[in-house]
């Protein structure tokens, strides 16, 4: 077997910090990661990996887990079950470097490994799981070279009822993985450690086991499992019994339901973690047992929560003999008995001498839960993986979610959790329970399907070279600054107490002096800090200038105890874009390059960028001399020249037009040409008489007043600041007050006009009345269509004239809506409406109105059927004119008429009887008779389909006969079988009719059914059938049922026959051909050639094949549909 290797490096900044990220497909589901060393671990199916944890390459040949049932021969590539996979089941260090590998392979064996993955011992018993679902987990117990098993049930295999369901087992290598007796340690009474649930529940009673820990005096393991026997309610339990060797499991054995929340949610995964008072802190993370996913997360107090509902459970059983003890699959059950000499004493820990005791019951099943502290709670997200890791004075807690993100946050102690980072893995796929946090380098291991991820914060902090940076709130709180070294670091590279996480105990500059220097100009910049660290010997203090592109140092010199001036640098600081340049100012100690403090925006300008005067000196440090801006000038200063508008009030231009504009300046020679600007493309040039002359000014048409700038140029040197322009079109003011505001307009007949071009001879009234809108817009020629007129406010004054275009209107009403009536005319014609008042008063519609002509091209359909409900379009031209249009068919209306497009009417039809109509269109109140007519006809009849049965495949021709198919616009049949219906449209040119389409038939090809299914049965089956006709208006649903058989076949034999040619007739044996099939549903090919069929039975076909033939080419036998 070959493995393909992808290994992918990413450095992303997100959430304001970096992280590195390496990853590598394995090709193959990862199961467990272990991490010794820099060495990584990865179990995948068949394999254990060895990676390095910097690269994640590999370091050795991957070792193939395979069955080998020769425990001598440690050659593992020689097997017999290799068809047989190995999951791996339990990946663990012992002894502080082998490591310790359980599988399911062989019924579910141990070995140990060197770090070599080289065999140290192989067992032949079967411990774990030999399945990949069910559940498997260990707990070392260190000082007495034990580990303990948890397993499930799995009945897969011979010997699987002798593997206990929680044991412990040796590590000794003499008697490796024998479950511990007296055999081994004399203090074990009565039974070896193990415990076995009843034999006849053995393969019923399933108990998942999710997390063990243990204690000074207990082993603890968690479990999903049900409450007891002939029970389905499933719930999360804790299991508790006496770690000493002396007692045996079953007689200190009790289990108790573990709840957070409620008994809705189970435990997903576990740990274990200590408070600030060094107590032990049982988190867990639930998920709902329904499988709907969300997580709570959860915490137990070990002696506190835990011990004492144990304790409770005793006395409840003992004290008071409530109740049976429950746990019938380990025991047959039995009621509880009251003690009266049993007590617990007061504060004491160890309850083990207290509970062995012949007189009273064992093994007890509690049914008082230790309720858990709800401390987060997501009813959204999925997780798959919780941790909590030990960071410097915080706690780091690490989430993994199924759909590939993971999250970190810091956390106090179930008060709250702060989420700071986020990322999604490129896997997008549910993150491995089994996280590696590596303290030495701050990083994590995790996987995800066959991908296996490192992911480092250290090079973030690294990247932080002050104090300030480091701490800050909205950067990585993984960093810290250590004082040792003056480094941001994290915690386990300085001594925890040099690493500070308080901004407050950095370092500061508090204060620059001055904070802006130029480029072309050094000068001495004074710093004050909070404090000054001392300098060792040969050291001294630097000032550093940096971004991204530059860095440039200069020696700095202590002032006092806390202050230091240093000079800005003679070079390396260059401006590529732009007039400034922000950097970063650091304080360094030289030549150890310990950064001291830093402020992030020290700005650096260019003089030279300037190009004016005026914009030279808004810079402070820039002056302006020879015609140039500079930091520094021999010259004798002057004042700078500028210029302004002779007359503010010519800051507004005509467009389209030459302009003069008259400017004054102050501070300027004249012994070079002056140009003017607008926006700096549109030049003119300066008089001596100081008037910018332009030859003409741009045309607007649009938005009014439009702003330009003016610019003086002398020698391409911008003079002065730009003013402010306005360009304005005379015929864009909509009323007389702002027209009149411009000397170059004038308001006559309702319009702002320009006053070179035009003269008002009528003496009008200024006023803000002005018509806002009116409809229609579009009008016949032949009048009496009402208009409606809208002003913007009401008028109370006698209306002389209303004119469309020069037709008058007829005035009808002239309160809140002006209505008039339009006149005849025999020209088409567009332009504005206008209304004159008896005060003088002239207004303009600012809108065009039209006289338009109609004309009728064509209409569509011409024979519909009684029943109604047909669309009928009219199209022409101008059909959409006046208030409104109404077609009648002599004395029915059609309904809801509705406009296609420009040139289309579209309405309803309503019931009607058989006969020819006439058809009108109405608009206003004019009528149009149109030449064409309507023909009503009776209803579509169906009397007859055939045939009815066909192919599973389709294609058989089906002919539906009737009357009057003719009238309907569209036809469709639809099959459909339960959840399944196709639908196929008939062509209007298969629909034949004649006497006048009193007779009528249409044909097509059935559709083919799907494929078998769970959803869809295998022929022979009834599908129904149903036409409708114009989108349903008539409908016959389900009229037949169409019968489906199996597809024919060719009865050949397995080996296709050699068919010698001879030019004469194919005979061709086929079964059941004519059951579902016609002569004309069936074609028969050779190769890509048609063999012409001559003869059609039940039992075969005759064809004759084409004149010329191709050797060796099939026969193939298609029907329409397939084709």
């Amino acid at each position: 077997m070959f493995s393909i290797l992808l290994i992918s490096y990413l450095i992303l900044t997100i959430n304001s910090f970096s992280i590195d990220i390496i990853e590598n497909d394995l090709n193959n589901s990862i199961e467990k990661i272990l991490l010794i060393n820099e060495n990584l671990y990865v179990g995948t199916k068949n394999f254990l990996h060895r990676l390095s944890s910097l690269t994640l390459n590999k370091t050795l040949l991957s070792l193939k887990l395979i069955s080998n049932n020769n425990n001598n021969n440690n050659n593992n590539l020689s097997c017999i079950q290799c068809n047989i996979n190995n999951h791996i089941k339990i990946l663990l260090t012992i002894h502080n470097e082998n490591i310790l590998l359980c599988g399911t392979i062989n019924q579910g064996t141990c070995q140990i490994l060197d770090q070599n993955l080289n065999l140290i011992i192989n067992s032949s018993l079967p411990i774990v799981a030999n399945d990949p679902i069910n559940s498997t987990i260990s707990l070392i117990i260190p000082e007495k070279n034990l580990i303990y098993f948890g397993v499930t049930y799995t009945n897969e295999g011979t010997y699987r009822w002798q593997i206990p369901n929680i044991s412990g087992r040796s590590l000794n290598i003499s008697r490796f993985m024998k479950i511990l007796s007296t055999n081994d340690d004399e203090n074990i009474s009565r039974d070896d450690l193990s415990l076995r649930f009843m034999s006849r529940q053995q393969t019923r009673f399933i108990v998942q086991y999710i997390y063990s820990f243990y204690t000074n005096n207990y082993i603890y393991f968690i479990t999903n499992q049900p409450n007891d026997i002939e029970q389905k309610y499933f719930l999360t339990k804790i299991i508790r019994f006496c770690r000493n060797n002396s007692y045996s499991i079953i007689r200190t054995y009790i289990e108790i339901p573990l709840i957070c929340v409620n008994s809705e949610w189970i435990i997903k995964t576990a740990e274990i973690f200590l408070n600030n008072n060094n107590e032990k802190i049982l988190i867990g993370h639930f998920t709902r047992k329904d499988g709907s996913g969300g997580t709570n997360i959860c915490l137990w107090n070990i002696q506190n929560d835990i011990d004492r509902a144990f304790e409770d459970n005793y006395r409840t059983c003992y004290s008071m003999g409530i109740g049976k003890r429950g746990l019938a699959f380990i025991k047959p059950n039995e009621p509880c008995r009251k003690d009266e000499s049993w007590s617990i004493p007061i504060n004491n820990d160890n309850l083990c001498p207290w509970i062995i005791n012949d007189r009273l019951p064992y093994p007890i099943g509690g049914t008082t839960p230790a309720i858990g502290h709800l401390f987060y709670e997501n009813l959204l997200e999925s997780s798959s993986a919780l941790h909590i890791y030990s960071f410097g004075l915080s706690n780091l807690i690490f989430q993994g979610l199924t759909n590939g993100t993971f999250k970190l946050g810091l956390f106090d102690f179930g008060v709250n959790i702060n989420w700071f980072y986020s990322y999604q893995l490129s896997s997008q796929s549910s993150i491995l329970s089994n996280v590696i946090f590596d303290n030495k380098t701050q990083t994590f291991f995790l996987a995800s399907e066959s991908k296996i991820y490192r992911i480092s914060f250290s090079g973030d902090c690294t990247s932080r070279l002050s104090c300030d940076e480091c701490l800050s709130s909205s950067n990585n709180p993984l960093c810290g600054w250590c004082t040792l070294n003056q480094r941001c670091t994290l915690v386990d590279n300085c001594p925890l107490n040099s690493w500070q996480q308080e901004s407050n105990q950095c370092t500061h500059i508090v204060n620059v002096q001055p904070l802006r220097a130029s480029i072309d100009n050094s000068q001495w910049i004074n710093l004050t800090l909070t404090k000054l660290p001392q300098l060792e010997h040969n050291e001294i203090y630097q000032c550093i200038f940096m971004d991204t592109t530059i860095s440039a140092n200069t020696q700095a010199i202590k002032l006092d105890h806390n202050r230091l001036s240093c000079p800005t640098p003679s070079k390396n600081i260059h401006i590529h874009k732009g007039s400034h340049l922000i950097v970063r100012l650091s304080v360094i100690k030289w030549p150890s390059n310990i950064s001291i403090a830093t402020i992030s925006e020290f700005t650096f300008y260019n003089c030279s960028s300037y190009s004016s005067c005026i914009s030279c000196r808004t810079e402070i440090g820039c002056q302006w001399c020879s015609q140039r801006c500079s930091s520094i000038c021999t010259e004798t200063l002057s004042q700078c020249s500028s210029f302004d508008l002779l007359n503010s009030s010519n800051n507004f231009l005509e467009s389209n037009q030459s302009i003069e504009i008259p400017l004054k300046f102050d501070f300027i020679q004249y012994d070079n040409q002056i140009e003017c600007r607008l926006n700096e493309t549109i030049r003119g040039l300066v008089n001596s008489n100081n008037i910018c002359f332009i030859s003409k000014i741009p045309q607007i048409n649009t938005e009014n007043e439009q702003i330009s700038y003016l610019t003086i140029y002398q020698n391409n040197i911008l003079i002065g600041n730009p003013i402010k322009m306005f360009i304005y079109n005379c015929n864009l003011y909509d009323t007389c007050y702002k027209c009149n505001l411009r000397s170059k307009c004038i308001w006559c007949q309702g319009q702002c006009l320009t006053k070179s071009k035009n003269k008002c001879l009528i003496n009008e009234q200024c006023t803000s009345l002005r018509i806002n809108d009116f409809s229609p817009k579009l009008i016949p020629l032949y009048g009496k269509t009402i208009i409606n007129i809208y002003l913007n406010e009401y008028i109370n004054e006698e209306i002389l004239e209303i004119l469309l275009i020069d037709i008058p209107c007829l005035l009808i009403n002239s309160t809140n809506i002006i209505q008039c009536q339009s006149q005849i005319t025999n020209l088409t014609r567009k332009g504005q409406i206008s209304i004159r008042f008896s005060n003088s008063i002239y207004i303009l519609s600012k809108n065009y109105i039209e006289y338009c002509q109609t004309s009728i091209i064509s209409i569509n359909p011409n024979i519909v059927y009684e029943f109604g409900g047909q669309i009928f379009y009219i199209n022409g031209e101008n059909l959409f004119i006046g208030n409104e249009q109404k077609i009648f068919f002599n004395n029915y209306q059609c309904i809801q008429i509705k406009q296609i497009s420009i040139n289309t009417l579209s309405c309803r039809l309503p019931s009607m009887i058989s006969k020819i109509y006439n058809i009108t269109l109405k608009i206003d109140n004019q009528l149009i008779n149109i030449e064409q007519k309507l023909k009503v006809t009776p209803n579509p009849i169906v009397q007859d389909i055939d045939p009815t049965i066909s192919f599973a495949s389709g294609g058989r021709l089906i002919t539906v006969r009737g009357m009057y198919f003719g009238s309907a616009q569209t036809i469709t049949v639809k099959f459909s079988y339960r959840k399944w219906n196709e639908k196929l449209k008939i062509n209007s040119n298969d629909i034949l009719s004649i006497e006048d389409g009193l007779i009528s038939s249409f044909n097509f090809r059935t559709l083919g059914i799907p494929s078998s299914s769970n959803e869809f049965p295998s022929p022979p089956l009834d599908v129904n059938f149903s036409i409708y006709f114009d989108d349903s208006i008539i409908s016959l649903t389900n009229i037949i049922q169409f019968h489906y058989i199996s597809d024919v076949l060719l009865n050949l034999s397995s080996i296709p026959p050699t068919l010698p040619y001879i030019g004469e007739e194919l005979k061709l044996q086929v079964e059941n051909l004519t059951e579902a099939a016609s002569m004309s549903d069936i074609q028969l090919f050779i190769g890509c050639s048609e063999c012409k069929l001559k003869t059609f039975t039940s039992k075969g076909i005759t064809c004759q094949p084409p004149t010329k033939l191709i050797t060796n080419i099939a026969i193939i036998l298609n029907n329409q549909q397939q084709k």
